[in-house]
């Protein structure tokens, strides 16, 4: 197979496809959940603990392993990563009739999760040039909602017909294809790779990270029990899911659009983030307010848009104030972000369960509003510790 000459399209488009496919196994798990939990005995709470494993050990990886990305080719430690995906995902699909095999190889795939979001973001940071990096940025982080989609697509066309197995052989096939294409050597680099590494300190850090992971507990609880909540308030189903998709759909505009705006000049980045989060915790308490229809659209559509479209522009705020360090800033930043994954998803079904959706919908707004403060906040300590850098 000839290898791809990496400009700025091809490398952000194989960017694209190695992120969405290191998140395949964990958005499989779920889609394809009535056909596993069938097949091989585990409950709700395993299924639960699947997904809590893989963002864990995305957390781990990326805390342990993301400075890599900066250290060696970025596009090797993608490859690397890949290729033990499909060694996660073949061994699912060939031996997976026991519930640790499955753990197992979510293990696998989320620590090479943790490693290839940093990875991918030098490649970006590397080799799209700095005035379309909004816009590349955001398409990037558009891999979530692309995963889940191919997910969702995956059980009438592969689960239903072929069995959940297949799902997995072919996600597994799908890692070594894109593999294969990324490029096998080092090639000359762009934007923030002729710079010295510029790595804020580490307090900065961890208050983006904080940022990150507070705005990522509340949008993943979001994602995953808006749907149920609808249904407790007397909506069918069928309105739920059509919800979920138009927010998804919004989720995605947001995030081009403010990623084409950054690069414009348009809007500043981490303030733009601080409002984002505000509508979003906003959004939470409309949520909170009425089980009806209309409210419930709104809020969805605003929770979606603004409390989940961050995620571009916040990942090009970090790689902006840490050039020629994106992967160790951003590894860091990772942590908050999978950490958040596992514990808000926890925090709302314990406070739906005890308390009732209102109350874990308004602790979801409480938990936005304190990222739209991290934000103002990082905004205030980078934008002078970036000016006392440059009067030196």
């Amino acid at each position: 197979m000839s290898e791809i000459v990496v400009g700025g399209p091809a490398a952000l488009g194989l960017a694209l496809g190695a992120q969405t496919t290191v998140m395949l196994p964990v958005f499989l798990l779920g889609s394809l959940s009535p056909l596993i939990m069938a097949d091989v005995g585990i409950d709700a709470f395993g299924l639960g603990m699947g997904v809590g494993l893989f963002y864990a050990a995305a957390a781990l990886g990326s805390a342990l392993l993301a400075p890599l990305a900066d250290r060696a080719d970025a596009w090797k430690v993608t490859r690397y990563c890949l290729l033990a995906v499909a060694i996660a995902g073949l061994a699912i699909a060939t031996l997976g009739s026991a519930a640790w095999i499955i753990f197992a190889g979510l293990l696998v795939s989320g620590l090479t999760n943790g490693v290839i979001q940093p990875a991918t973001n030098v490649v970006v940071s590397r080799f799209v040039p700095a005035a379309r990096q909004g816009l590349a940025f955001g398409i990037k982080q558009s891999s979530i909602p692309l995963a889940t989609m191919l997910g969702g697509f995956a059980v009438p066309v592969i689960g239903v017909s072929l069995g959940w197995k297949w799902a997995y052989a072919i996600a597994a096939l799908t890692a070594l294809l894109v593999a294969a294409l990324l490029p096998k050597r080092r090639e000359g680099t762009r934007s923030s790779s002729s710079t010295k590494g510029r790595l804020l300190p580490w307090h900065m850090l961890i208050l983006l990270a904080v940022m990150s992971g507070l705005g990522a507990a509340s949008a993943n609880s979001m994602a995953a029990f808006l749907a149920p909540s609808m249904v407790a308030g007397g909506h069918s189903a069928e309105i739920a899911g059509i919800v979920l998709a138009l927010g998804s759909a919004v989720s995605i505009s947001v995030r081009l659009g403010m990623g084409y705006a950054a690069d414009r000049g348009a809007v500043p980045l981490l303030p733009s983030v601080a409002i984002l989060f505000a509508g979003g915790a906003f959004a939470y308490v409309l949520l909170t307010l009425s089980t009806a229809l209309p409210v419930f659209i709104v809020g969805s559509l605003l929770a979606f848009g603004m409390g989940w479209g961050w995620s571009g522009i916040s990942v090009l705020a970090i790689v902006r104030a840490n050039l020629g360090a994106a992967g160790s800033a951003t590894g860091v930043t990772q942590v908050g972000v999978f950490s958040g994954a596992v514990l808000g998803p926890m925090s709302f079904g314990w406070l739906a369960v005890n308390a009732g959706y209102p109350a874990a919908w308004a602790m979801m707004g409480i938990m936005t509003f304190a990222a739209a403060c991290c934000a103002v906040g990082s905004e205030y300590l980078v934008s002078r510790h970036l000016a006392a850098g440059a009067a030196q």
